[in-house]
């Protein structure tokens, strides 16, 4: 790390401005990317691009102005980015994430993680937060459960970072809600019930019926696959029911008739089962 740092600190500022900024992007980035995020012009840029190449810190791949710039090494980058004070860092990531959002605002899907993690580290948790839900949710369609978990706590610590006004709080119980949907399906009913017990008061006082009704789905399995207890846990699953028959929502029903059915199956009430 000294002696990375040593050569970093031994080149000129503009170049040195230019490499910090490569190091919060990614360990590689592109040129389109680092023209916009660095402020510099392109010949600006250019020139200092080259004294990075020289010092071997940065290799060139592609053709400029397609080319990508890569960290030789993994620790240089590492290295270079911890030498960047807390507050510049910052600034750095919700810039890099702002214009990540507008070069690629017609393929945005392809960056839905990385620009989560930009927003994270730049402390800004309304976009990191709906980021995390997209990421998530392109995760799941991929049937990666265990990735959109990942994204799913992200988000979750993000809105409890937020101010709690009614908005927040509203998007609070719909991220606990489907993490704890996400673990229910891996069969971790003791991690879903600990993910949605601190927002089940909280749903009822803002007489959120949609997700009150997911959330008896999960309460519902673990009080029947976790504690045991078959007949409290139909109790639940019957107050799901009739909650998504009253809203007509399909995931209710989806989810209240499903866990149903495995429940009277291994009680043995076939019949019940095959109506659910």
């Amino acid at each position: 790390q000294d002696v990375i740092m040593t050569r970093v600190d031994s080149l000129p500022e503009g170049a040195k401005d230019v490499l910090q900024t490569g190091s919060v992007i990614e360990r590689e980035f592109s040129h389109t990317l680092i023209v916009q995020v660095s402020g510099l012009s392109e010949q600006q840029l250019l020139s200092q691009l080259s004294v990075l190449k020289e010092a071997e810190l940065l290799f060139e791949r592609g053709i400029y102005p397609e080319s990508t710039y890569i960290f030789k090494h993994a620790l240089t980058q590492e290295v270079v980015y911890n030498s960047i004070l807390s507050r510049r860092q910052k600034e750095l990531h919700n810039k890099i994430g702002l214009t990540i959002e507008q070069l690629y605002k017609d393929n945005l899907h392809d960056h839905y993680g990385i620009l989560a993690e930009h927003f994270i580290n730049s402390e800004n948790y309304g976009k990191a937060a709906e980021f995390c839900r997209l990421a998530g949710k392109k995760a799941e369609k991929a049937g990666s459960l265990n990735d959109a978990i990942g994204c799913g706590e992200k988000q979750v610590v993000c809105f409890e970072k937020l101010p709690q006004t009614e908005d927040v709080e509203i998007n609070l119980i719909d991220a606990r809600t489907v993490l704890g949907l996400y673990f229910a399906q891996l069969g971790n009913f003791n991690k879903a019930k600990a993910v949605i017990d601190p927002i089940v008061d909280l749903a009822t006082k803002r007489n959120y019926n949609k997700r009150i009704s997911h959330l008896y789905t999960i309460i519902g399995g673990y009080t029947g696959f976790a504690e045991e207890n078959s007949s409290r846990a139909f109790e639940y699953f019957e107050k799901s029911l009739t909650i998504g028959k009253e809203l007509n929502d399909p995931l209710s029903l989806v989810l209240s008739n499903n866990w149903m059915a495995q429940s009277l199956c291994l009680n043995c009430e076939y019949d019940k089962a095959l109506h659910c």
